[in-house]
């Protein structure tokens, strides 16, 4: 009788608490289906992830302001460039919502919250320097021909799914390039991509499932058995390579500036000199180079493999392209220079429009600090807001009419002058963007050049086939599948 009298309270409670917020700002569109205290959570039922992502990718489709709930919790949905702008520019703007606890890596720059997160960026900024990314393009190169490598292997009148490659090649060149380590053939990081494509699958269930917030209920699930599995082996993997450098660097003999100098181009060596102060223990360190391979080969190798199905799909542009690559890189002894890079002018257009079509991450979340005003309306501390750069990426009044069109010609000069300088955000927005960003334009430059200057990609699929799943990362519904064939 007790227990009966406990969830009737609750339930009244709940119930009285969502009228309340339903009251709050009418006068902004609410996201349907709205239920009392399951919100919009009927939006993600079933477990098809594409179904899931169309849903929420409706609820964005407004001009300005939507509001719902995950459950209980009320979000705000920002639509316009303007509020998009407002929301990452403002310094109280910083903070990430509770639901990227569920990565449980406190400490990383992905997650952190602000007070972790301010310090820990300003000592990490200024490893991505102009002369860390010029250094580290010959790792990338090397990681590039090793993929090509590996991909001659496969039959060239059956189609492949190239993600495997790309994958693996990114993975590579992450750890290279940030912990100093020839991993090329390390047995564990096909076992790392897979653990780290079931944690990001696993934590997106869990934010999108409101009943999986309450810890003692989630604990009992397949859900969180599968996702503590994952993140404990790539967590272990992070360790063992910061390990590794740590002993390397003990046996290393640091006695000319060169030495010095040389070390500093290592992302790992730059933060294990300051493991004496507070800003980055080891458990901060783990987190942050989890955060960095992670982030830095799931987005990168995604975004690859999808530029390889739109090139397969349009070869009038793939040709384009080839002419272009021979045109200034004539033959495979000409060195990719930053220079080289800046004149590949259609390569830099092909792959912005593939991060507008397919951002790496299509949807994040920003939490405010203090009471923040967006078109009249005045938001409490702790609101969630949640900005849809899917969405964002196919405003007709910003890209026009036909937005919906794979086209690199809206990376025109003519075109993108006096463009929304917040409409288009594949590595988000203000000072909390993704530090990585020139890193992975970059090192995917790179790896295109390598994979159009040895193969002609062709597939049967058209751009109106192509789907994505809900989750973390923009996935594709299936697989990359791409007939290789041999260029002379």
């Amino acid at each position: 009788m007790l227990l009966l009298l406990v969830l009737a309270i609750t339930a009244l409670l709940a119930l009285l608490d969502y009228v309340k917020k339903l009251h709050r700002f009418p006068s902004i569109p609410t996201a349907r289906p709205n239920h009392p205290v399951i919100g919009n959570a009927l939006l993600f039922r079933g477990t098809d992830l594409q179904q899931k992502f169309e849903r929420f990718n409706r609820v964005f489709r407004v001009d300005r302001l939507v509001k719902g709930w995950l459950g209980p919790m009320m979000y705000i949905g920002v639509a316009h460039p303007d509020l998009v702008q407002r929301v990452l520019t403002d310094p109280n703007c910083l903070q990430k919502p509770f639901y990227y606890d569920f990565f449980s890596m406190r400490n990383g720059l992905l997650t952190a919250k602000y007070d972790v997160w301010k310090p820990s960026r300003k000592v990490l900024n200024r490893t991505f320097n102009t002369r860390f990314l010029n250094d580290s393009i010959p790792a990338f190169r090397k990681c590039s021909q090793v993929m090509v490598d590996r991909m001659k292997c496969c039959p060239e009148s059956i189609p492949v799914d190239v993600l495997p490659y790309t994958m693996q090649c990114t993975l590579e060149m992450i750890c290279a390039t940030s912990m100093g380590l020839d991993v090329l053939e390390k047995a564990d990081n096909k076992q790392f991509v897979e653990s780290m494509e079931v944690f990001l699958r696993k934590v997106a269930t869990r934010i999108f499932h409101p009943l999986s917030y309450i810890d003692v209920i989630y604990r009992r699930t397949e859900n969180y058995t599968q996702l503590e599995r994952a993140r404990h082996f790539c967590l272990d993997y992070a360790k063992q390579t910061i390990d590794k450098r740590r002993a390397a660097l003990e046996n290393q003999s640091i006695s000319t500036k060169e030495d010095h100098e040389f070390r500093r181009k290592i992302i790992i060596d730059q933060v294990l000199e300051m493991e004496g102060d507070d800003e980055l223990n080891d458990q901060n360190l783990r987190d942050q180079i989890m955060t960095f391979v992670a982030a830095g080969s799931d987005t990168v190798g995604h975004g690859v493999a999808h530029a390889c199905l739109f090139l397969a799909i349009f070869p009038d542009l793939q040709e384009k392209l080839a002419t272009e690559i021979v045109t200034v890189l004539p033959s495979e002894e000409v060195d990719i220079t930053p220079e080289t890079l800046k004149n590949l002018t259609f390569l830099d257009k092909f792959f912005k429009e593939t991060m507008r079509v397919a951002p790496p991450a299509p949807m994040i979340a920003r939490s405010n600090m203090e009471e923040i005003e967006l078109d009249g309306f005045r938001f409490p501390p702790d609101t969630i807001f949640i900005m849809n750069f899917y969405e964002l990426h196919r405003r007709a009044d910003i890209w026009g009419p036909h937005a919906d069109r794979f086209d690199p010609e809206n990376f025109s000069e003519e075109r993108s002058q006096g463009r929304h300088p917040f409409g288009y955000l594949p590595f988000s927005g203000g000072s909390r963007n993704c530090i990585g960003l020139r890193y992975a334009m970059i090192n995917a430059k790179i790896m295109l050049i390598y994979i159009v200057r040895n193969f002609r990609l062709r597939t049967h699929l058209r751009f109106e086939d192509v789907k994505f799943l809900m989750g973390i990362t923009l996935h594709l519904a299936f697989k990359h599948a791409i007939v290789l064939e041999r260029r002379n």
